[in-house]
């Protein structure tokens, strides 16, 4: 068995494009309650505060088991994990798509939140194993993507499904798509878990002496960190940008052309990972130009499309941060056990960020305008260049 040191040979495309669009359908259990919000809110009556609900819990599953999934993951074997996630979460929009009561629906929302966990723990994990060296930076940038793409696509299609179907069509679409990706990855996948471990001993440590472990462990922590400061930004620049552009029809414009800049730079992070720069060096270029997007923003620009150029060159460097994070993983780790647990820490402190952030640049929007928010996103750049630095300084 070689080593996670090791390369394999060749890149098994075909495995990793399967896996990266799993990423993607575990994604859109998030973006199809969001595309249907307002749907939602007519069937159920439940209020716009318990509705919003239904969209956040599945991440707090993330942000409470993120670390644990990492590990079990490893015990149970990643191929086990992906598949048993993605068939859970298509028997859950299967039962969404009956429209049961809203407490029904809750309570599914909470379960897909481990279905999501399971699939964004385990299979970025197999995406690296099965890369070769000279591409492991480009399918992390890659699979960095699955998050944007999910919402550009449910986007799309979720409000022509929606007219055409109704709600239920919907979900019933997304539980075949779940299920479609189970069953071509049975297929594909090979039924040896090992092929997707490193060869580590497993460890018989207590569990929260394992936890503390990974917490203290520089390799899962820091890419973790890099990644926490870019989802306390990138959730809020995307709610609260377009509200300072007086234009309603440029705002719309940058409402869609936003999410597709964030994903570009994730993809364009994985090219430069792998071909020009390190991880951490990509990170630091992608803070840099973040803050230096904020600094012209200070400067109370008087054109709205100077305003939107900037702001678009601001999301398209943030939209750095995550490929590079992502990548830096495989880089660091010694072994696919660190690997998951540091796909584990990114999921949960990820989910950190993007429920401490919003509500930090509102309060601080609320009190200073769009002063606030570039401070804030000063303060941000400049946490997340110290944690990149570090995570350059430990690489072997």
């Amino acid at each position: 068995m070689p080593s996670s040191n090791s390369a394999s040979e060749q890149t098994a495309w075909l495995e990793i494009f399967l896996l990266w669009f799993a990423g993607i359908s575990a994604a859109m259990q998030f973006a199809k309650f969001s595309v249907s919000y307002n749907e939602l809110l007519t069937y159920y009556q439940a209020g716009p505060t318990l509705t919003g609900a239904a969209i956040s819990v599945v991440g707090t599953i993330g942000l409470i088991f993120g670390v644990t999934a990492g590990l079990i993951a490893g015990k149970i074997g990643y191929r086990k994990v992906l598949i048993g996630a993605l068939i859970l979460g298509a028997s859950l929009s299967f039962v969404q798509s009956l429209l049961p009561t809203f407490e029904i629906v809750m309570a599914t929302r909470v379960l897909e939140g481990f279905s999501q966990l399971g699939v964004v723990v385990a299979a970025p994990t197999m995406i690296a194993k099965l890369s070769a060296a000279r591409h492991r930076s480009i399918t992390m940038g890659l699979w960095g993507t699955f998050f944007g793409v999910a919402f550009a696509l449910t986007g799309l299609f979720g409000k022509s499904l929606i007219s055409h179907f109704e709600l239920s069509g919907l979900y019933f679409t997304h539980g075949l798509l779940m299920g479609g990706m189970a069953i071509a990855l049975i297929a594909l996948l090979d039924k040896n878990e090992q092929r997707y471990h490193s060869g580590s001993v497993a460890s018989n440590e207590p569990y929260f002496k394992k936890l503390g472990k990974i917490y203290r462990t520089p390799q899962t922590l820091l890419p973790g960190l890099v990644f926490v400061f870019y989802t306390c930004t990138l959730v809020s620049l995307l709610t609260y940008i377009p509200n300072f552009i007086e234009s309603d029809s440029l705002r719309a414009t940058m409402q869609v052309i936003l999410p597709l800049l964030s994903t570009a730079g994730t993809f364009i992070a994985g090219t430069l990972s792998q071909y020009a720069m390190r991880p951490q060096r990509v990170a630091q270029v992608a803070y840099a130009g973040l803050a230096c997007g904020a600094l012209v923003l200070f400067s109370n620009l008087s054109s709205a499309m100077a305003f939107c150029l900037v702001v678009g060159q601001m999301v398209l460097f943030a939209g750095l941060i995550p490929g590079a994070a992502l990548a830096m993983i495989p880089r660091l780790a010694r072994n696919s056990d660190e690997q998951a647990n540091g796909y584990g820490l990114i999921a949960q402190l990820g989910n950190l960020g993007a429920t401490v952030g919003p509500p930090s640049f509102a309060t601080l929007i609320t009190a200073y305008g769009l002063n606030g928010l570039v401070g804030l996103v000063w303060f941000i750049c400049a946490m997340g260049s110290v944690f990149a630095f570090m995570a350059a300084r430990i690489e072997r």
